[in-house]
């Protein structure tokens, strides 16, 4: 059985889902804003607890997709820390490399409001030590805390002594850093994933810019294969020569959180499988499609029954190539 180790954050995820008809929230599409009435008390549609943070969520899709999947990050001590541990494990990931410290875990609370989601985020700063790994075949390395580095240098000592391919999904942190600080990871990384506004942000080119320009900017840096997601729109992939595009398969939209990390653990697990880049992309799209039909980034995760049901529902939904 092939192993992957995703190396990140685990966290708990609180998704708040607020009434639609209640005169009390509102949407303001001009500004970009949820509006709550100040002081009020404001009913809840439904409450739903789920494991989160991008690595658990990888981790959690690798094992479901039936890879041995193994996960390295750090939570508290707390009785959320306990929630991650057990469902983590009832998800037959590998806890080996999980740590703890004393302190709480950190969390994110999600207030949904159709469809989308605004975030509330409470992160604890703490310090990575990962401990020795021992060989896989691939390595999902995504966002990390303030205090990343470590981490992140003992995953690449890691990486050049064993030569897993390699998956970068980097976080804000990570981003915020610069192009400088991440060109050690960018120059042994195989498949690079970002978001439209991320990989502007690396490039440092404008929004005007071509997808073709970002994907292009971006390879130069040094990963093998870029990947840029556009949301519902769909996703665009590069290999240093075709620039390919796919829509996304349709789906009911409950919610969107995780549908990113789905995407890059379906394209990740598909490479891992031996496929090629254009069915890779459709078992991204496989992932993220089941992710946004459920409440949390996990629950609507497909096993590999699940996957190929989706796959040849939507058969005629296929990469192609974009000359411009």
């Amino acid at each position: 059985m092939r192993k992957i180790l995703s190396i990140g954050e685990a966290t708990m995820d609180v998704f708040v889902m607020l009434h639609e008809g209640d005169a009390r929230v509102t949407l303001s599409h001009q500004h970009a804003e949820l509006r709550l009435n100040f002081s009020e008390k404001i009913p809840v549609e439904q409450l739903e607890f789920d494991v989160g943070g991008n690595a658990a969520n990888t981790a959690v899709s690798f094992a479901r997709l039936g890879f041995s999947s193994q996960l390295y990050s750090i939570i508290g001590s707390d009785f959320l820390a306990s929630q991650i541990r057990h469902t983590l494990e009832k998800e037959g990931v590998d806890l080996r490399y999980l740590e703890h410290y004393k302190g709480t875990t950190s969390y994110t609370t999600a207030l949904v409001f159709r469809g989308e989601r605004t975030l509330l985020i409470h992160h604890v700063p703490h310090q990575y030590d990962p401990p020795n790994f021992e060989p896989v075949d691939w390595v999902y390395l995504t966002s990390m805390g303030k205090s990343y580095k470590l981490a992140y240098d003992k995953a690449l000592t890691f990486i050049k002594k064993y030569r897993p391919k390699v998956s970068f999904n980097p976080g804000s942190y990570q981003l915020k850093s610069g192009v400088k600080a991440l060109m050690p990871y960018l120059t042994v990384t195989d498949v690079l994933f970002v978001n439209v506004e991320e990989a502007q942000h690396l490039t440092e080119l404008s929004a005007s810019a071509k997808i073709r320009s970002l994907c292009e900017a971006l390879y130069d840096l040094g990963p093998k294969i870029v990947v840029i997601t556009d949301g519902p729109k769909g996703a665009y992939t590069f290999d240093g020569s075709d620039l390919l595009f796919c829509k996304t398969f349709p789906s009911k939209v409950v919610e969107r959180t995780g549908a990113g990390d789905a995407y890059a653990s379906g394209v990740t697990a598909a490479l891992l499988d031996g496929k090629d880049l254009t069915e890779a992309m459709r078992w991204g799209n496989a992932c993220s499609a089941g992710v946004v039909g459920a409440i949390g980034p996990e629950a609507g995760l497909p096993d590999r029954e699940k996957l190929q049901d989706s796959l040849h529902e939507h058969r005629k939904i296929v990469p192609r190539i974009i000359r411009h």
